[in-house]
């Protein structure tokens, strides 16, 4: 099958989340002077993913607002961690991760290149990502990826609806003018950006560098995003 309308998640798939926000969290520790507390700052992340991705789960769902998870997901995580009156410095580590986070631009291996092959073959793109609006829109600014999507960004704060929500993915689409048999959404989260777009009628390219197992079948699945300049 080949494509000519791409639509693409972001953290994680083209710009690499995990890298950009473990260097963030050094730099906050450090700054704050809680090397004593946390010497090890990949550990602290994993803590930290972890406690944030069950909160954005909430934040999805409307349980929690977006500002009651800016302020507790570092604070559960601090204070897991033993650091004292993590109430405290919760909301500060919060809102400064936020601010410097943007900042950061290490993309994944090979995005750049498989963008620029996909644009020089004429293919229509669109970025589609769950997020704080104005947090992605300076990452993807700050890392050179706008230059690929223009206005075709759709981000959840923005739109209203969260991924898998059928109606980000008919944004998209409809930004790029696509017809859903010649499109491919690609991303790395299986039940947002796969089971997303398998039920909005799409095919699907599951980027898995970490070779995690699902359950589903996703239209192809893979380890590196060359992968997809075998499908234009």
């Amino acid at each position: 099958m080949k494509y000519r309308y791409f639509l693409f998640d972001l953290d994680n798939t083209l710009w690499d989340f995990d890298a950009n926000a473990k260097e963030c969290i050094a730099v906050l520790i450090k700054r704050h002077n809680l090397t004593q507390f946390l010497p090890d700052p990949d550990a602290f992340y994993k803590t930290y993913k972890t406690n944030n991705q069950k909160l954005w789960a909430m934040y999805e769902a409307g349980e929690i607002t977006q500002q009651k998870l800016r302020d507790v997901r570092f604070a559960i995580s601090l204070r897991e961690a033993g650091v004292p009156d993590p109430d405290q410095w919760g909301p500060v580590f919060g809102e400064q991760y936020l601010e410097l986070m943007p900042s950061m631009t290490r993309l994944m291996p090979n995005a750049l290149s498989v963008l620029e092959y996909l644009s020089e073959k004429g293919c229509e793109m669109a970025l589609i990502t769950n997020g704080f609006k104005q947090v992605q829109y300076d990452k993807i600014r700050n890392s050179g990826l706008d230059t690929f999507f223009k206005n075709r960004v759709f981000i959840s704060e923005e739109v209203g609806y969260h991924k898998p929500h059928p109606k980000m993915f008919t944004a998209a689409i409809t930004s790029i003018n696509g017809k859903k048999k010649e499109t491919l959404m690609v991303g790395d989260n299986f039940e947002t950006d796969i089971e997303g777009a398998q039920v909005f009628g799409i095919d699907q390219y599951y980027y898995n560098p970490a070779e995690k197992p699902c359950d589903g079948s996703p239209t192809y699945t893979g380890k590196d995003l060359r992968d997809l300049m075998d499908l234009v």
